[in-house]
C-alpha cells in the first residue's frame, strides 16, 4: 500500500466528503450558482499565492532531487494552468484589482497559515499538509470534467488533465520517500478538514475579515 493510500485511509470518510462535497457535485451537475464559484475563485487565488510561498519556503528543507522534480513539474505545466485561469477569470469578470480588494475569509486565513507554519517546521510536515490540495484536485477535476456548465467544465479541464496528473505523480512519488507517523497523519487530516471547510465557506460566501 502506498503512503498516499495509508494517509487517505487514515482519515476515513473525510476524503470522500472532500472530493465529493456538495460544492463539487453542484459543479458537476451545473447547479452551483456562479456567484458562489466566483467567490471561491477569488479566495482560491489568494490561497495559491500563500501556498506557493510556503512551497518555496519548505523547498530549502527538502532533498534536492525531490524538490527539483516537484518544481520542474509545476513550472512545466504552469502555462496551461494560467491559460485556463485567465479564461475562467474572464468568464467571471475577475481581475487582479478585484482579488486585491477582497480579504481572506477565516477558513482561508487559517488554512494558508497552517501551510506556512509547516513550511517552517520541515519538509515532511509541509508535504503532508500540502498533499490533500494537490492530489485531491486531480480527483475533483476528473469528476467535474464534462459538466454541462461551460465555466465549471473549463475549470476542470486543467485539474482533470494529463498535465496536472504529471504534477500529482511527482508529488505522490515524493511522498513515498518519507516515513509516515502519527504527526504526519494528523497534519494530513487537518488539511483535508480545511479543504472541506473551504468548500463550505464558499457555499456560504463567508464574510472576509483579513
Amino acid at each position: 500500500m502506498s503512503n498516499f493510500d495509508i494517509l487517505r485511509n487514515s482519515v476515513g470518510d473525510l476524503w470522500e466528503k472532500y472530493i465529493k462535497h456538495d460544492f463539487v457535485v453542484k459543479m458537476k451537475d451545473g447547479t452551483l450558482p456562479l456567484d458562489s464559484f466566483k467567490y471561491y475563485m477569488i479566495q482560491d487565488s489568494k490561497y495559491v499565492n500563500i501556498m506557493l510561498k510556503s512551497l518555496l519556503n519548505a523547498s530549502s528543507k527538502a532533498p534536492l532531487n525531490i524538490i527539483t522534480n516537484i518544481l520542474n513539474s509545476i513550472f512545466n505545466t504552469r502555462d496551461r494552468g494560467l491559460e485556463v485561469e485567465k479564461e475562467v477569470f474572464k468568464e467571471l469578470n475577475i481581475d487582479e484589482s478585484i482579488i486585491d480588494s477582497v480579504g481572506y475569509n477565516l477558513v482561508n486565513y487559517a488554512y494558508t497559515r497552517h501551510l506556512y507554519y509547516y513550511s517552517n517546521i520541515g519538509w515532511e510536515q509541509f508535504l503532508a499538509a500540502w498533499t490533500p490540495c494537490m492530489v485531491g484536485y486531480s480527483f475533483i477535476g476528473k469528476f467535474v470534467k464534462g459538466s454541462s456548465n461551460k465555466v465549471y467544465n473549463l475549470w476542470a479541464s486543467f485539474y482533470g488533465s494529463d498535465e496536472y496528473e504529471k504534477r500529482v505523480e511527482v508529488i505522490l512519488d515524493s511522498l513515498e520517500s518519507i516515513k509516515l507517523n502519527d504527526e504526519l497523519k494528523d497534519i494530513f487530516r487537518n488539511s483535508v478538514n480545511f479543504e472541506i471547510l473551504f468548500w463550505e465557506a464558499s457555499l456560504r460566501k463567508d464574510p472576509t475579515i483579513f
